[in-house]
């Protein structure tokens, strides 16, 4: 039997591969996220503001166009890319651009994705669009790389971490210009770092995930109750490992709220953003209740497809809490935070297919490299129980 000491502190019996012995990984990871982008621009049109879904009901096409930013306009509200967009034409608020969004605070709360669109780009507005929808597969090209190191960690072939690509919610953020790509790539480059027990590093990126999307800081956290708990090292020793993984991310999230306050006067619609949570099973009970009668209808052209995905997500929603309860390692840690934050999720938010994706891709991701560490210390538990017994 596999003892509590390696359940603990060898969450990955082989090393993690080189970085650059994962670079085929990446270019292929950033020719799956391009093809998306592709096939995103073949069914919208060719402009380059199309992916962002820029609505006509919050004044956000008025505000840009006032700057003289030219974007595509769909009547309505729109979806969440357009406010990225419109981050990343003032990405430190200074012009109070975000002033016209639907919930200010909270949308200017994600700022990284914007900043790293206006770094690619320049600083040159015309070239922000395009720049600002590149962010994506370059994040999936880092996402399956690091991917690729944590599953190659648990005896897995890297060329599984092409996963992360495959992951919905992924998928949804590069076609739509949203910001999960980007912050799940950097939360498991995290997890790879912290592996590689390279605290600090990946305290900084544990922060970048946090301020793409402040929930990714579960991440953080699950990193930081592992090294805390873990045994081969003093107490001291563990809490200050752990102390450098988490810190980065609650100082810098909350410097940069404090600052979004100073700059942006809150919105009506502000408390809507606590709608997405609520008792637990509760909002699955809804969503599997609009399946069962035909009442569920995917907001995207995936047909039948959208349940099979909702369906498959709780799935792995349960299978990440319950391996996560089961095995205390880096990655058993991660499952059960994501897993529970999965289980409480609204009605009203996983009844939407694209938002529910979205919303779930960290714990989907989470719940398959739990599976990868699983297999692999169930797999090494039965060879050692069929090794002959040293002792007489």
């Amino acid at each position: 039997m596999l003892s509590l000491q390696r359940l603990v502190s060898e969450p990955s019996a082989a090393g993690q591969p080189r970085w650059r012995a994962v670079a085929g990984l990446a270019a292929a990871g950033l020719l799956i996220g391009c093809v998306l982008l592709v096939l995103q621009f073949a069914r919208l049109g060719w402009e380059p503001t199309a992916p962002f879904v820029v609505g006509t009901s919050w004044g956000l096409d008025e505000e840009l166009a006032a700057r003289h930013v030219r974007v595509r306009v769909t009547p309505g509200n729109g979806y969440d890319g357009q406010w990225f967009l419109g981050l990343a034409y003032d990405p430190m608020l200074g012009e109070r651009l975000a002033a016209s969004f639907d919930m200010p605070r909270y949308r200017a709360g994600r700022p990284l994705q914007a900043v790293v669109g206006w770094l690619l780009a320049g600083g040159r507005a015309s070239a922000i669009p395009l720049a600002l929808l590149a962010v994506g597969p370059l994040a999936v090209a880092l996402g399956c790389a690091a991917t690729g190191r944590l599953v190659a960690a648990c005896g897995r072939s890297p060329w599984w971490g092409l996963g992360f690509a495959l992951v919905p919610g992924v998928a949804v953020g590069v076609t739509f210009g949203t910001a999960e790509p980007l912050a799940l790539a950097l939360a498991v480059l995290s997890l790879s770092l912290v592996l590689d027990r390279r605290s600090i590093a990946s305290g900084f990126a544990f922060a970048g995930a946090a301020l793409t999307k402040e929930s990714y800081l579960v991440f953080a956290v699950a990193a930081a109750a592992w090294l805390a708990l873990g045994v081969g090292k003093r107490r001291l020793a563990r809490f200050a490992e752990a102390a450098a993984v988490l810190a980065p991310g609650v100082v810098m999230l909350g410097l940069w709220w404090v600052y979004v306050a100073w700059r942006i006067p809150a919105g009506a619609g502000e408390g809507e953003a606590l709608g997405a949570v609520g008792p637990p099973l509760a909002g699955w009970g809804h969503a599997l209740g609009m399946v069962i009668s035909g009442d569920y209808v995917p907001d995207a052209p995936v047909g039948p497809l959208g349940a099979a995905l909702l369906i498959g997500s709780l799935v792995a929603t349960v299978a990440a809490t319950v391996l996560g309860i089961r095995r205390p390692t880096l990655l058993g840690r991660a499952g059960l935070l994501l897993g529970l934050y999965g289980l409480v999720l609204s009605g009203e938010l996983l009844g939407r297919f694209l938002s529910s994706m979205r919303v779930l891709a960290p714990t989907v991701l989470a719940a398959c490299l739990a599976i990868a560490a699983e297999v692999t210390t169930a797999a090494r538990a039965r060879q050692e129980a069929k090794a002959p017994s040293s002792t007489p």
